[in-house]
């Protein structure tokens, strides 16, 4: 069988078959022993130097948490997410939990099909928790891609009938369209593991068979992927079409008459803009990952693919792809929690209080925890003489000074907007 690190990332030991295994792993074939020692050796060389650091960037915590951790405190912390809580805040949070769900299958994956077999020798008897595993994998893949049309398609609605907006997407749909997003994907992947007769779960040892080939497989997932992601960027461009002529209207508008009328709606249009950017942002790292995944999935197969693996793609090739792609699932699924947090004010607020009560519960009753949160919101300085312990001073003081930050570039941005306003006034007025 194949143990691709490809959609479904089966990964590293780069679609070894179970007859290569067990060859590697046996002395049935004298003659040949020695040579597939010495690749066995080189697999075991090039897996000790990969798999600790993609577990290490999949489980390590950073300023901003990553992977596994980054997002799953982002689903955690979102009961602390202001009411009301919009439509893209629930998908964005429901996105970031596939996120983290695709990073710990991962792991398991990294571990199971490349760890185990390969540095520490142990033999699979069957291949139902392989075929269980890539069910899951396959099917988290596809729930983000469709996570992600579903945001364009509320940004859609919301950008072209603003008005019909609530009546259109209310929270009983939003509901059912999450819990379809995270089930569909699963029963439609299982589905090819149970209907072929003695191929998946329907052969003793749970081979799937019609995992190594083009057709109707890899062709299907690959369809199923990229509709939607095209479908996605489709709409997207419709929206910044429509948006950016929308600013240079109201910038038109403004320089014309000078007048400050437009001013509400040309903000609730930058506010549109600022999401649609941040929402293009993950759009693009999800298809510089997964479908960059999805394509060497589709090319680099056992039968029928352009690419047939041990006859145009070698063994250590095969390795370098999967491992390349790999880790740029890997950096995909660490930076979400960045952009989740830095371009979402929302999210990074409600991340922020949940740490701030879960690692200075104590600092609550002196004051603490209240004036740093006071500090963040009012971008006003506070005294750090009330919180008892040296982390909580820390904690305080890089808040003081990123809010004071924040707070004289908006004074910057305030003055030189009234300048501006002035000079035009005065231009108006000669």
């Amino acid at each position: 069988m194949e143990y691709s690190s490809l959609p479904g990332n089966r990964t590293m030991i780069a679609n070894f078959t179970e007859t290569t295994v067990e060859v590697l792993t046996t002395t049935l074939r004298p003659p040949l022993s020695n040579q597939y020692e010495n690749v066995l050796d080189h697999l075991k060389i090039i897996y000790a130097l990969l798999l600790p650091p993609m577990i290490i960037v999949l489980l390590t915590i950073d300023p901003v948490q990553i992977a596994v951790i980054g997002n799953g405190t982002i689903v955690i912390s979102a009961h602390k997410l202001t009411s009301p809580v919009s439509p893209y805040l629930r998908l964005c949070v429901s996105l970031a939990a596939a996120d983290a769900w695709a990073a710990f299958l991962m792991m398991i994956g990294l571990i199971v099909n490349s760890l185990m077999p390969v540095m520490l020798g142990i033999k699979k008897q069957t291949m139902c928790f392989d075929a269980v595993l890539e069910i899951f994998r396959i099917s988290g893949m596809l729930t983000s891609d469709m996570h992600l049309f579903a945001l364009a398609i509320n940004q859609f609605i919301g950008t072209m009938w603003p008005l019909k907006y609530k009546m259109i997407v209310t929270s009983r749909r939003l509901r059912l369209l999450v819990f379809l997003l995270w089930i569909v994907p699963v029963f439609f992947t299982a589905s090819w593991f149970f209907v072929i007769p003695g191929d998946g779960f329907r052969h003793p040892k749970c081979n799937f068979v019609f995992y190594n080939r083009f057709a109707p497989f890899r062709i299907t997932i690959f369809i199923v992927f990229m509709l939607p992601l095209l479908a996605t960027l489709f709409i997207y461009a419709i929206i910044l079409n429509h948006l950016l002529k929308a600013k240079a209207q109201f910038n038109k508008t403004t320089e014309a008459t000078g007048s400050t009328k437009c001013a509400p709606r040309k903000n609730h249009v930058n506010s549109r803009l600022k999401l649609v950017w941040t929402t293009l942002l993950i759009v693009s790292t999800f298809t510089f990952s997964w479908g960059i995944c999805v394509c060497y999935f589709i090319l680099v197969c056992k039968q029928d693919c352009m690419f047939i693996y041990m006859h145009h793609v070698g063994l250590y090739a095969g390795i370098f792809f999967g491992s390349t792609v790999n880790c740029l699932v890997i950096l995909k699924l660490a930076a979400n929690p960045f952009i989740y947090t830095l371009r979402i004010r929302a999210i990074r607020r409600s991340v922020e209080s949940f740490l701030g009560k879960k690692f200075f519960r104590s600092g609550k009753k002196s004051g603490c925890y209240g004036a740093e949160r006071s500090s963040f919101y009012n971008k006003s300085p506070v005294c750090t003489t009330t919180c008892k312990t040296k982390n909580q001073r820390l904690y305080v003081m890089r808040m003081n000074e990123h809010c004071l930050s924040i707070h004289l570039f908006s004074q910057l941005i305030r003055t030189r907007y009234a300048m501006k306003t002035i000079h035009r006034k005065r231009k108006h007025a000669n």
